[in-house]
């Protein structure tokens, strides 16, 4: 599946390496949609940039001589199961990991209280990659990885996590998995906030998709977390997910051109995927070019 939305002298793609949310999920009642957890892959001609180490980083093409980065949202374990597994054929290679701290803990040790015993068997220091690790602030000015700008903010899910927005060549994509449309309570946000911050998230946190919707205004492209439908979300408010639902929301408040549905729940099959988005495209009048369900190895073309 590939969309042409602008032209440019550049290539710039999105591919779904992973879709799943929550837990890798397998059988052949769900092969079209994949059982891989969250990961994806922004390239362009010199960069390779992975959204989240879930187990579809496993899926990770040929990247030729591109620099490798790793922007990590948060470090729920479906977002980082796969990166033990992916570290090791990365060989001597040079590897960017960019995160938020979340729960007072910095990115590397965010991922330190996974890889190490007893739950992996060796550390990050064991790899032969060289790994260098950068702190990423929300809501601060945006940083640069080679000729690529990256935007983060805080996302709306339980113990902090991180969207980011991805701008190259007059494109634009925007990261927003594992995303609440609703306020959270209190005992359901970062506790690692300091006052300071909590006041960078206020917006955010009283009123999220409003504040989605300006961050994301005009995007070619946004990831956005779909996991329940409209009536599974009314049982699991405060689990941190969203619906389609809002998703069409988001999409006509911000202009965007192309919503991309991510994070599908592991109960989800093909068949109630499928139905999903048939009724999607029903109700709201749209197609695929405006709205969709992320199936692992689509490639979107952004350029």
């Amino acid at each position: 599946m590939s969309k042409k939305i602008t032209t440019n002298s550049e290539n710039i793609t999105l591919h779904v390496l992973g879709c799943r949310g929550s837990m890798p999920i397998s059988g052949r009642a769900f092969a079209r949609y994949g059982g891989a957890t969250s990961s994806y892959l922004y390239m362009t001609d010199k960069e390779a940039i992975i959204l989240d180490a879930g187990t579809g980083i496993l899926n990770i093409p040929d990247l030729g001589s591109r620099r490798l980065s790793i922007l990590i949202s948060h470090a729920h374990i479906d977002h980082i199961l796969g990166l033990p597994m992916f570290l090791g054929p990365v060989g001597a290679k040079e590897l960017s990991i960019y995160g938020a701290t979340h729960e007072c803990l910095t990115i590397r040790q965010q991922l330190d209280t996974y890889l190490k015993r007893p739950l992996w068997p060796v550390g990050l220091d064991a790899f032969p990659c060289t790994i260098t690790f950068t702190e990423v602030k929300e809501n601060a000015e945006p940083f640069q990885i080679g000729d690529v700008t990256v935007t983060a903010v805080p996302s709306n899910h339980p113990g902090g996590s991180t969207i980011f927005k991805l701008e190259h060549q007059g494109t634009s994509v925007v990261y927003a998995s594992d995303f609440e449309h609703e306020e959270l309570p209190e005992d359901r946000r970062d506790e690692g906030l300091t006052e300071a911050e909590k006041s960078l998230h206020f917006p955010l946190a009283t009123d999220p998709l409003k504040a989605l919707t300006d961050f994301s205004r005009d995007a070619d492209l946004v990831l956005y977390d779909a996991q329940y439908t409209s009536q599974e979300y009314l049982k699991c408010k405060t689990f941190g997910h969203s619906t389609s639902e809002k998703a069409n929301e988001l999409r006509t408040a911000a202009n965007i051109k192309q919503i991309l549905l991510v994070h599908h729940a592991p109960g989800h099959t093909d068949t109630f995927l499928d139905e999903m988005e048939k009724e999607i495209h029903q109700k709201y009048n749209c197609t695929s070019d405006d709205m969709l369900l992320a199936k692992e190895g689509d490639i979107i073309r952004l350029a």
